[in-house]
């Protein structure tokens, strides 16, 4: 008997599947390491006692926000300063 060697060809369903593959491969390897950089790097990660400033447009933390929120901000409605807030 003869051996042959069988050339398989690559198939679009083969060079699909690896390209699916390769893209769950790498959006799993951003995801964890994304989840490991805002653990360890605090910049990169908005902790619980940080709230949006809308003056700033900037996290504070949340006595300085309220600090913030007490200022006097110009009101283009009504041509004064008021607080934020304030109508």
């Amino acid at each position: 008997m003869k051996n042959k060697n069988l050339k398989r060809k690559l198939s679009l369903s083969d060079i699909i599947g690896t390209i699916v593959v390769i893209i769950v491969f790498s959006s799993s390897i951003y995801l964890i390491y994304g989840a490991i950089d805002s653990l360890k790097n605090e910049d990169s990660s908005i902790s619980t006692n940080k709230v949006w400033c809308a003056n700033c447009q900037t996290y504070h933390d949340k006595e300085t926000a309220e600090k913030e929120a007490k200022k006097l901000a110009w009101c283009s409605n009504c041509n004064k300063y008021h607080a934020p807030g304030e109508e």
